[in-house]
Order: C-alpha cells, then sequence, then structure tokens
C-alpha cells in the first residue's frame, strides 16, 4: 500500500505572528490542496497525518470547517493520528471535548491495521515498548506509528537536555519496529540505523515560527511493503514575517549587555536611566521602541 505521509498541520483560526499573510485561511487551503495534488499526482492509496492536525484543542469554527470542506475534497481516504496539540490536556480520554473530535466523527482515525503490518495508537494511548515491540514480533508487524518529540541526532535539541527521545533511542526501544514514522518534531527527516531499521518524520506543513523561515516543508511517500521512502517538497504559500523576531533578539542582547555592565560597576541604574531619559526622543522609533522596554523591564526589575 503506498501512501502520502505528513504531520503537525497546526491549523488554527489565528494568523502566527511570524506570518504576514492576507488571508491565513486561505493560505492554509492552499497547504492543504498542495497535499492533495501531490497524492494525485503518486497515486497513493491514503494520507496519513501522524498528529497535531490543529493548533490547540480548541480551534475556531472556521478553522474547522475548513478542514472538514478540504478532508471531503480529498483524493484518497485520510486518516489522522490524535497529536498533543489535539487533545485537552494532552488526554485522549478528553477527545469528546476538542476539536479533532469533531473531525473524528466523520473521518476515520489512524490505527491498528494487520494486513498491512502496521500499528498506530493516539498520544497517551501507547503500552510500554516492550509490550508493543512483543506485539509487533509475534503478529508480523513492522512499522510503528506514534506521536513523540523525536530528534534525529543530540545536536538537534535546541536545548541540551530537553525532553523527547533520539531516532536511535526510539528504535532501541522497539527491536522489532523495521520502521517508525512519527510526528510532532517539525523539521522533517530520515534517519537510518547501522541496522537499517528507520525513523521517518515528515515535519510540519507550513512555517509557524520565524525561526524556521528557511524551512523547506515536506510529505514523505511510504509503501507498507516493500518500506521505501520518497521525500516530496511543497509549495510554501504566504509570507514569513521576521521583524518582530530581529527586534526580540536585539532586545534580549541589549539587556545581557545591560546586566553585564550593571554586575561590573560600570554603570548604575541611575545613569542608565538619566541617560536614556536624554537619548531616547533623538532615536528612531524602532530604536527607541527597544530602549524604551529594556528601560521598563530594567526598572521592574
Amino acid at each position: 500500500m503506498k501512501v502520502c505521509i505528513t504531520a503537525d498541520w497546526h491549523i488554527s483560526g489565528t494568523r502566527p505572528r511570524c506570518r504576514a499573510d492576507e488571508d491565513w485561511m486561505e493560505s492554509q487551503r492552499k497547504d492543504i490542496e498542495a497535499v492533495w495534488q501531490i497524492a494525485r499526482e503518486k497515486r497513493v492509496e491514503a494520507v496519513w497525518i501522524l498528529g497535531d492536525l490543529f493548533d490547540t484543542s480548541r480551534v475556531a469554527t472556521e478553522a474547522v470547517n475548513l478542514v472538514l470542506t478540504e478532508f471531503e475534497q480529498a483524493p484518497c481516504p485520510v486518516y489522522t493520528l490524535c497529536g498533543n496539540h489535539d487533545l485537552p490536556y494532552h488526554s485522549f480520554d478528553l477527545l469528546e471535548r476538542s476539536s479533532i473530535g469533531t473531525i473524528l466523527h466523520k473521518f476515520p482515525m489512524l490505527g491498528t491495521d494487520p494486513n498491512i503490518g502496521v500499528v498506530a495508537y493516539p498520544f497517551g494511548k501507547e503500552p510500554e515498548y516492550g509490550a508493543l515491540s512483543d506485539y509487533m514480533k509475534a503478529n508480523g508487524m513492522h512499522t510503528w506509528i506514534t506521536h513523540q518529540l523525536t530528534f534525529p541526532n543530540d545536536a538537534a535539541r535546541p536545548v541540551p537536555g530537553v525532553g523527547g527521545a533520539l531516532a536511535q533511542e526510539l528504535l532501541d526501544a522497539c527491536p522489532a519496529a523495521s520502521v517508525i514514522l512519527t510526528g510532532d518534531y517539525h523539521h522533517g527527516y530520515i534517519y537510518t540505523a547501522p541496522d537499517g531499521r528507520r525513523v521517518i518524520t515528515p515535519g510540519c506543513l507550513n512555517i509557524g515560527d520565524a525561526d524556521m523561515k528557511d524551512y523547506q516543508p515536506q510529505v514523505y511517500i511510504f509503501d507498507t511493503f516493500d518500506l521505501s521512502v520518497e521525500a516530496v517538497n511543497l509549495p510554501i504559500h504566504g509570507k514569513i514575517e521576521t521583524t518582530y523576531l530581529e527586534h526580540e533578539h536585539a532586545l534580549a542582547d541589549m539587556k545581557e549587555k545591560f546586566v553585564a555592565s550593571l554586575s561590573a560597576g560600570a554603570i548604575t541604574m541611575k545613569s542608565f536611566t538619566e541617560a536614556l531619559n536624554d537619548v531616547l526622543p533623538t532615536l528612531p522609533d524602532g530604536v527607541r521602541k527597544v530602549l524604551e522596554e529594556v528601560k521598563e523591564s530594567t526598572i521592574a526589575a
């Protein structure tokens, strides 16, 4: 069975602040239609969404209606796995209180299918890894579908010691799995272990963070029989806005330098405030705004 795997659509009614799209809902619609187009071109039999269909457990009605309408127009069946963002308090037991619960009343949830050797569980409902591996081995299953934060390597962790697992750790935890398909991590990758087993993470559908402005969204075409995989790039719709991020970095840098100077006794709070009051009226609007924030935050501290 040939399928299109994708994840982390994070559909919402609220435009992320890194986006400058004239019509955020329309941009999201185009993103979804791009997945359908690839599904048509590759003649897949299904589309699998590996969690976090929505950005929060309850989204605007127009976002739910967008998904319902687009799923109706899909060229093949669409199956969705519940991710942590989809569920109230990350609990599958509260599914009926969620927006994805509305979708699942009409469209099927991605689940275990012995006919194609696949096991899948919604977020928070997976068995212990040992029991899962034993079940897969006993039943000739080869592919495990999950939604959990998985990094290709330790260098990919944004902060040392942050939660989540490494791809190799996940493979070690479930030795019966030849392939692990997982969502949650927004940068798509394929990790191949020394023994040939793989972790495949499709990444996010669209760019919702300015730090990812250079990221190329993609989907993977996966064959459940020969376990082959092909990456296909997605078009980028709308406009990415990074000005606010540059502003935040400048503000953080100024705060850090000020604290260092204050600690070294190079300046005092009084001299700093007086100097700012003198110079602020003469500065351009953007610079003045940053310095006013620095002044307010340091005085409050």
